[in-house]
């Protein structure tokens, strides 16, 4: 790596559809359709020690995963299933006194486990009824302020019930929206001990609440650009870890007067993506997204014998005030099949 100058770029995509049927048009009974999207981006470079300019290497990957199987069961059932997975890193090189150059240690810039599977009863030409179960997580939580990593964790659990209704459904065009009320379980692990130590506890929290999911499909400028939104409320009606809030504790760090209503604030989660074939070949994805947690309820308080919080640094991690925002855009190499 020293002895050479390298700038790699390199970005694929492959998509995998089925042809079933339009996936903005509703299923005919006994049809199913599944849809398979996968990117892997990377962007390396490196120099020698005496570069002029002082540039210092780096090397950026991510792999992402997206795919959606619908079956329509008859004339009465639709099932449907979506998974999203998602990794990534940044590695950055850095300079000692002695101008020696050197890898730091990794940085996650993406990472997501996604699974959705809905079971609707579509008897009804209006609002049917739907069963959903629902599983999140990450593959590694650097949430750690000493740098210590943990693997698939929070698990995060939710079982919904609810009714569906297609508004829109046309060759190019699907909005759908469904109302209902959910159960989540989320089961996070924290360090318990100052670092070095691997010591951790796990809790697990329970909230329930009121959802409405709105997802809409379209192609834009002449079927070039593929519009996919999906905006999904959750308003939090009980959580297990409210009276904790409310009956107070002792921390190091100042909590805000009102964390106990932070817990049961209405949460917001806007996803857009945009993807286009710019020739045959070449493919770009603008994937943006915008949440609103104010309180992460898979961070769940926890006290000792003296009313002291033991998990001040995850508490206090999981307070989020303000809006968090997402931008990533892809371009590479595209082939459908």
């Amino acid at each position: 790596m020293r002895n050479r100058s390298l700038f790699v770029m390199l970005a694929i995509t492959v998509a995998v559809a089925g042809t079933a049927a339009n996936a903005a048009e509703p299923l005919a009974p006994d049809t199913s359709r599944h849809e398979a999207n996968i990117a892997v981006n990377m962007l390396q470079s490196s120099y020698s020690r005496n570069w002029n300019g002082g540039d210092k290497g780096s090397v950026n990957w991510s792999v992402t995963f997206d795919g959606r199987h619908e079956k329509q069961m008859g004339a009465k059932y639709n099932w449907l299933n979506t998974l999203k997975l998602a990794y990534g890193q940044n590695h950055q090189q850095e300079r000692r006194s002695d101008g020696e150059l050197y890898w730091q240690r990794p940085d996650k810039n993406t990472d997501a486990i996604e699974f959705e599977s809905m079971l609707k009863l579509t008897a009804s030409p209006k609002w049917n009824p739907y069963l959903a179960f629902g599983f999140t997580s990450l593959f590694r939580d650097l949430s750690d302020a000493d740098g210590r990593d943990q693997n698939f964790n929070p698990l995060t659990f939710s079982e919904s019930a609810g009714v569906s209704r297609q508004l829109l459904a046309t060759e190019k065009r699907s909005l759908t929206m469904r109302l209902g009320v959910a159960l989540i379980q989320s089961h996070r692990s924290f360090f318990s001990e100052p670092a070095p130590s691997e010591a951790t506890l796990s809790e697990a929290a329970y909230t329930t609440a009121a959802e409405l999911v709105t997802e809409y499909r379209s192609q834009l400028l002449s079927d070039r650009v593929g519009w996919e939104s999906k905006l999904r409320l959750d308003l939090p009606l009980t959580w297990s870890g409210k009276s904790v809030f409310e009956d107070g504790f002792v921390s190091i760090v100042p909590m805000p007067a009102d964390i106990a209503g932070y817990t049961t604030t209405l949460d917001a989660d806007w996803e857009n993506t945009f993807s286009a074939n710019i020739t045959k070949v070449i493919a770009v994805k603008l994937f943006v997204r915008w949440v609103y947690d104010k309180y992460d309820n898979s961070v769940k308080p926890v006290v000792d014998g003296d009313g002291a919080l033991v998990n001040e640094a995850a508490v206090l991690s999981a307070i989020r005030p303000a809006g968090q925002f997402k931008q990533t855009l892809a371009l590479g190499f595209g082939y459908k099949f």
